[in-house]
């Protein structure tokens, strides 16, 4: 599926005015929410360790 940078990756959807954003070595990709984010990172479990980049209150990511 071809996106624009207004739609989530994982599912198609608008990511809004704040997406949960997620810096990869190929470039960023963007998502509606966390979820779609991690389920992305799931199913493309490729040894990347990228934290999400700010874009949501609800979104802060542990920083161990």
């Amino acid at each position: 599926m071809t996106t624009s940078d207004d739609q989530c990756v994982l599912c198609g959807l608008d990511v809004g005015d704040r997406p949960c954003i997620l810096e990869t070595r190929g470039g960023s990709l963007n998502f509606c929410c966390e979820g779609c984010l991690g389920i992305y990172r799931l199913l493309n479990d490729d040894g990347e360790e990228a934290d999400p980049a700010p874009g949501k209150a609800d979104g802060d990511a542990d920083s161990g």
